[in-house]
This record gives structure tokens, sequence and C-alpha cells, in this order.
């Protein structure tokens, strides 16, 4: 049955049956692909059009009723039949164009951006959903912000781009509605930190959310050796995540099985830092203050940890800001407070 239905095919392209033969199913599809639009007895030696042969004379009306890829030199039928041929494969190829995939759908329109410079929107699950910025307050966790916020928009899908330790305050970017679509796309983008180390104490945790478990000496280090410490930081670097962390090993997070007492060691992975300006506090020699630029994935307590080691002493991290994500700054995000309160006024 097969090569009843390929025979025109045989007289079209002679190299067809090698093809099959090859077993490529691709290649198969494609000869299939071809018989759709060739009438049956149809080939490049004699191809009637309405029980017309093409040797007839350029008066005589065409009518094409498929597509032929091969025409036979000296017809006196073949400019037209280009002309119609090249139309049915253009519009062949715009159908296939038509296919919808996820990124058209995505950029065919963009959510709500609520700052300080914006009005709230008028529907928070709107066509394109809300994307809120937020100044995280120091001591809440980012699931505490966006939970609150949930109830104050009575929107169901809700969710965050890029978690803060509850110690950390900054830029939170929450996303309501089918913005939460788009929460891989502000996790992607750069961030900014700026924040404080202090040199020759460490915890368990790496920050100062936990007691200090070791103290080394810090005094010989000189400022020099922090500026070349620093350069030395710049660029693709490895990095082990801390174990107080929410990456999830097992289907559970690592600061769960941290709080149990059991020990996991976690894979180094690789990030970039772009920027990375560090330098003394004038007020105490022991405090280092910084400014760094990193792509996602990048754990400022690991950063911090790794830095004191590498001076020859140790340190965590005792504040920290999260100062950007991508294009958007922490001075155009809203304080909670005053966020909660404009959308209560508004409600009523």
């Amino acid at each position: 049955m097969t090569q009843k239905l390929l025979s025109p095919l045989i007289v079209c392209y002679p190299t067809s049956l090698t093809l099959l033969h090859i077993g490529n199913k691709i290649l198969y599809k494609i000869l299939l692909l071809l018989l759709l639009f060739l009438e049956p007895g149809e080939s490049n030696e004699k191809t009637k059009i309405k029980g017309k042969t093409k040797k007839q004379d350029d008066d005589n009306k065409v009518e094409d009723k498929g597509l032929v890829f091969f025409e036979e030199d000296g017809n006196s039928g073949e400019d037209v039949k280009e002309k119609v041929t090249e139309k049915k494969v253009e519009e062949f190829f715009k159908c296939l164009k038509k296919v919808p995939n996820k990124e058209t759908e995505l950029s065919a329109g963009e959510p709500y951006l609520v700052s300080r410079s914006t009005e709230l929107p008028p529907r928070w699950d709107g066509p394109h959903g809300t994307v809120v910025l937020v100044n995280k307050p120091k001591g809440w966790t980012s699931f505490t912000v966006f939970g609150k916020l949930r109830r104050l928009v009575k929107v169901k899908k809700v969710g965050h781009a890029g978690t803060l330790d509850p110690m950390a305050t900054g830029l939170l970017i929450v996303c309501v509605g089918k913005a939460t679509k788009l929460v891989e796309r502000y996790q992607g983008m750069e961030k900014g930190y700026s924040g404080v180390f202090l040199l020759g104490e460490a915890t368990s945790t790496w920050d100062a959310d936990s007691p200090v478990i070791q103290r080394e000496p810090w005094e010989h280090i000189k400022d020099e050796d922090i500026k070349k410490t620093a350069a030395s930081f710049c660029g693709e670097i490895w990095q082990v995540p801390p174990m107080f962390s929410a990456i999830k090993v097992g289907g559970e997070k690592m600061y769960e099985k941290e709080r149990r007492g059991e020990s996991v060691e976690l894979s180094p992975r690789r990030i970039s830092i772009f920027h990375f300006e560090i330098e003394r506090s004038l007020e105490d020699r022991q405090n280092l203050i910084f400014r760094v630029t990193c792509s996602k994935g990048t754990y400022i307590r690991s950063l911090c940890a790794d830095f004191g080691k590498a001076l020859g002493s140790c340190a965590h991290l005792t504040a920290l800001r999260r100062d950007s994500i991508g294009e958007y700054a922490v001075d155009e995000a809203w304080e909670f407070k005053e966020l909660e309160e404009a959308i209560t006024k508004g409600n009523f």
C-alpha cells in the first residue's frame, strides 16, 4: 500500500527509495507530506492540470490544485505555474509559523507594575496579572510578605521572585495572578546588595541570627589585602550554599535538616560576581562595608564566609539589603505598611 501511494514520488524524486531504505522516520514523514501536495499521476515529466498537459499554449486557462516543486524546461505554462506554486509554498510555511509557544504568549502583554510612582491597579488579577515592588521589613520572611499581600488583594495566586533571609531588608518582587508565570524571569535577573561583614567571628548560619561559634585574629588584615581579595572574587567562581538555606535536598529544605542536627554535604555551584566593592568602616575597622552585583543563585552569607577565610580569618554577615533586581530598584518599592494602608483605603 505504501509503495503504491509513493509511486508518483518515485518519478519526481529518484532518490526517495534510497532514503526510505535508510529507515529515517523524519525523511519518511517529509515524503508523505510532499505526497499531500501532489495529485495522483502527477510527475515532473508530464503534469496534468484539468485533463490538459503543460505543453498547451499560454492562452489556455490554468487552474492549480497542488504544489509542484520541479518543472520541465521549455514549458509554455511555466511562468503561471511557478507563481501559483510560490504562493502555495508561502501560505504553507505561514501556517507552520502560527503554532503557539510560551514565549510569544508571554510577550503578548506585560503585567501591571505597582511601585511608588504608579497607582494601584483597578484589578489585581487583571488579564496579565500584577507585579508589586515591596521593601521587605527586617525580621519578616519572604513568605510573610506575600502571605499578607494575598489576604489584602484577595487573590489566591501570589508568589515572590527571590527569597530574602529574615534579617535582610530590601527589594522583594511579588507577583499576583497571571504574573506568577513570570517569576522565573525576575529570578534570573542580576541582583545588587549592600551590607556589612564582621571580621574575626563566625556563626553556624554565617549571619547574625545565631551565636558566635568561632573567633580568629583579624588585626593583621591590611586594607590592601581586602582590595586584592575582593578583586579575586570577581568573575565566575564556585560557591557552596549555606546549610541554613531554602535549598531542597531529597524533597526537604536544608534548614529543616540542619535543625534536626543532620549534616548534608552540598555541592558547590558556579555563580558570577559582576562587581564587588568593599572597604573598612571608619568607626570600627573590624566591620567591612560592601556593595556587590551578582548573578542568580548567589548567597551573600556564603560570600562573606569565603571572604573571611581568604583573608586568613573568618567572618559573618551582620547586615544586608537588596538594592536592586535587574532594572528595578528598592527606592521604587513600597514600604509594606504604606501599601497596606493604600490597599485598605482603596477597598472602601
